[in-house]
C-alpha cells in the first residue's frame, strides 16, 4: 500500500470492533492532513510490520490500518493530548465506545499441519469465552475458487458471531494448482483440480484443533462460498458421520455427490442472478432447487416445503423450508431475487447472513435435532 491518496483512503473506512497493541512499532510519520469532509485534521504513522495508523482529532481515536488484509479496524485507545505528535508522552486510557475491547482476548491463530505430502494452513479464531473446559462447537467456513483464507474471513467475517454464540471458527486454505486455490468437491476421478487430499485435511484439522482445545464432536459445521459451498455439500455425503449440518453460500453440489449414511441438514443461500453457478443450473451444475429437494429426501423431510416472502431492504427473499413430520425444519433454502455470486449480504427481519446459517446449524447436532438450541 502507497500512502498517496489519503482523503479517498477515509472514504472507505468499515469499521469494526477490534483493538490493536498499545505498544506499536513506529517505523515513519506523515504531515497533517486536513480532510474537508470531515472538516478535522488528520494524523498517520506507518509501521514496519505493513500497517497504517491513523489519528482522527475530533474523535480522540486511533484508526488501524492492516494492508496484509486491506481492511479498517477501529481501535479502542485514545489519548488524552491530541495535539502532541510525539506518542511517547501519550497518555493511553481505554475507550470503549469504539468497539468491544474483550476482541483482545480472541487471537486469530495462523496454523499448519502437514498432509498428503503437503503443508497445509489454516485460521483459528476461538471466542473471548473459551474456559478450556465446556466443549464448544466447531464451524469450519471455506473459500471459494481461487481465493484464501484470510480474504474470505474478512468477506464472510463470523468471528463477533463466535464471541456471541460461543463457537470456535476455522477458515482453511484450499490448495493450490497453477496459481488457483480450490477445494476438491468429488471423489477420485471427478470434476477436482488436484490429487490433494482435501478430506482427509479437514479430518486432520479436526484432530489437531480437538487436541488443544474442547471441541464438540457432535456439533462440527461446515459452510463455504462458491467452491466452498460444493466441498461443504461433498463433506455431507462423504463424512455424514462427522458433520452435524452444512451450509452454502452461491454454491451447489456436483453430480455423483457421495450418498450420506447419515442425515445431514443443510441450508443453503443462493441468488437468482448468479452467472457463474447458475440458480436454474447448467449441463454443470445441479440446480439449487434440485440440491434442495435432493437433501431434504435424503434427510427424510417432505417433498413440498413451506415458502415465505421476505426481504433484505429491497431485494426479495423466498425462504422455503423442508420439514419432517415432527415439524423438525431439515432443510433451509433462501431465493435471493437478483443476488450475484458472491457471499450475500442479507438482512432478514436483522439476521445476517452469517447469523441465519448459525441460527439453523445450532438446531442440529450430529445425533439428531437438538431440543434447546
Amino acid at each position: 500500500m502507497r500512502f498517496l491518496t489519503p482523503l479517498l483512503l477515509l472514504c472507505t473506512i468499515g469499521l469494526s470492533g477490534a483493538s490493536t497493541p498499545s505498544s506499536w512499532n513506529w517505523h515513519q510519520q506523515f504531515p497533517w492532513v486536513y480532510s474537508d469532509a470531515e472538516s478535522d485534521w488528520h494524523y498517520w504513522h506507518a509501521g514496519t510490520d505493513g500497517k497504517f495508523y491513523l489519528w482522527k482529532s475530533k474523535e480522540k481515536t486511533w484508526y488501524l490500518f492492516d494492508s496484509t488484509y486491506s481492511k479498517w479496524i477501529s481501535t479502542v485507545y485514545s489519548s488524552t493530548n491530541s495535539s502532541d505528535k510525539d506518542d511517547s508522552g501519550w497518555d493511553w486510557s481505554k475507550d470503549d465506545s469504539k468497539g468491544d475491547s474483550s476482541a483482545d482476548a480472541s487471537t486469530i491463530l495462523s496454523l499448519s499441519l502437514s498432509h498428503g505430502g503437503l503443508t497445509r494452513t489454516y485460521l483459528l479464531y476461538v471466542p473471548s469465552s473459551y474456559d478450556g473446559k465446556t466443549q464448544l462447537p466447531l464451524l469450519f467456513n471455506f473459500h471459494g475458487f481461487g481465493g484464501t483464507s484470510s480474504g474470505h474471513m474478512y468477506a464472510s467475517d463470523m468471528r463477533s458471531l463466535a464471541d456471541q454464540e460461543n463457537f470456535i471458527l476455522v477458515y482453511p486454505q484450499g490448495s493450490s494448482l497453477d496459481g488457483y486455490s480450490h477445494w476438491n468437491a468429488a471423489l477420485a476421478g471427478g470434476d477436482n483440480k488436484s490429487v490433494a487430499d482435501d478430506v482427509g485435511f479437514f479430518e486432520a484439522m479436526i484432530t489437531s484443533i480437538s487436541s488443544s482445545y474442547q471441541v464438540d464432536p457432535n456439533r462440527i459445521y461446515a459452510c463455504g462460498y462458491s467452491n466452498g459451498g460444493f466441498f461443504s455439500y461433498f463433506l455431507a455425503g462423504h463424512k455424514s458421520d462427522v458433520v452435524a449440518a452444512v451450509g452454502s453460500v452461491s454454491g451447489t453440489m456436483l453430480d455423483g455427490n457421495p450418498t450420506p449414511a447419515n442425515p445431514v441438514p443443510t441450508i443453503n443461500l443462493h441468488g437468482t442472478s448468479d452467472s457463474t453457478v447458475p440458480y436454474t443450473g447448467n449441463s454443470a451444475y445441479t440446480a439449487i432447487p434440485s440440491v434442495a429437494s435432493y437433501w431434504a429426501s435424503q434427510n427424510g423431510a417432505g417433498a413440498s416445503p413451506v415458502t415465505t416472502n421476505l426481504s433484505s431492504g429491497s431485494t426479495s427473499v423466498e425462504k422455503s423450508t423442508y420439514s419432517d413430520t415432527n415439524g423438525t425444519v431439515w432443510v433451509e433454502h433462501y431465493k435471493v431475487v437478483g443476488g450475484g455470486h458472491v457471499w450475500l449480504d442479507l438482512d432478514i427481519n436483522g439476521s445476517n447472513t452469517n447469523q441465519l446459517i448459525w441460527d439453523f446449524f445450532k438446531r442440529h447436532a450430529l445425533n439428531g435435532p437438538r431440543s434447546s438450541p
